[in-house]
């Protein structure tokens, strides 16, 4: 049987496994997909007392830029924001994606979503970086509230086309003034702010707590919104397109299969 899995810390509340496995169910594949508590400083060795035993892997915080010195290929895209969240094994070794960013761009192409050309991005971490890559190139100006002012070069240095501004945390209510806000803060780091100068459209990455206090406030205002299980399914569609082997390919409709995994995902939260 084939085994992917996903590690991260923490990882507990990852709903990571219920979409994987809704998937295999769907793609008919005889696949397992499980969770792994991987802290800070032990990825090392948990790549070395597992060798051999996946086809692929999911990262989540905080070893998306760990993994990258343990890796034999590292796309563009993903050394571009020094961020990896998917790793394959195969004949070539040990290979690096990032689907986060092709995530975001989907999730918007999917909710009909036009990227505008003033977006603000809420953190300054990997999913910020790999937003600010995802808008890169569409979005003329890009507003990044961080919490962490050396982080600022890594986040400029994810656009190569766009203009990104690294502006303070404490103006990031500012950001509502921009006609898209996406959040990609930690837990808990946004719940302080008041959206009552919305007009756009909110993005929110995370999905513990779901809703989040400002996607509900957001909501509350009646204003367009995205959540966090629309990344997760979207970013998890690419990962399963890039660890499929002959013979397991993803031959469901890609629309069909978000909207039986987001299902999937739902259940577990209500």
């Amino acid at each position: 049987m084939i085994k992917a899995a996903v590690l991260g810390s923490p990882i507990e509340h990852s709903l990571s496994p219920v979409i994987h496995q809704a998937a295999y169910k769907i793609l008919g594949w005889d696949w397992t997909y499980e969770r792994y508590l991987v802290r800070s400083g032990e990825l090392s060795e948990f790549m070395t007392s597992h060798v051999g035993e996946f086809r692929g892997l999911s990262l989540t915080m905080p070893l998306k830029e760990e993994v990258i010195p343990h890796l034999d290929e590292v796309t563009d895209s993903a050394l571009g924001v020094n961020a990896v969240n998917t790793v394959i094994f195969d004949e070539l070794g040990l290979r690096g994606f990032n689907t986060d960013i092709q995530g975001f761009r989907d999730a918007l192409s999917y909710r009909k979503i036009d990227i505008p050309e003033s977006v603000a991005i809420l953190g300054g971490g990997a999913t910020a970086r790999s937003a600010i890559a995802a808008m890169d190139g569409q979005a003329r100006e890009i507003y990044v509230y961080s919490r962490s002012a050396h982080r600022s070069k890594a986040l400029v240095n994810s656009a190569a086309a766009s203009s990104v501004h690294v502006c303070p945390w404490d103006d990031a209510t500012n950001s509502f003034e921009r006609e898209l806000v996406i959040s990609t803060t930690p837990k808990g780091a946004t719940d302080h702010l008041d959206p009552h100068l919305q007009s756009g459209v909110f993005f929110e990455s995370l999905y513990d707590p779901w809703p989040t206090p400002l996607l509900a406030k957001w909501r509350a205002l009646n204003g367009s919104t995205l959540d966090g299980l629309d990344l997760l399914v979207w970013q998890a569609i690419g990962q399963l397109e890039l660890m499929a082997l002959d013979g397991d390919e993803v031959s469901v409709n890609r629309s069909e299969l978000f909207e039986e995994m987001r299902k999937s995902a739902l259940a577990h939260l209500l």
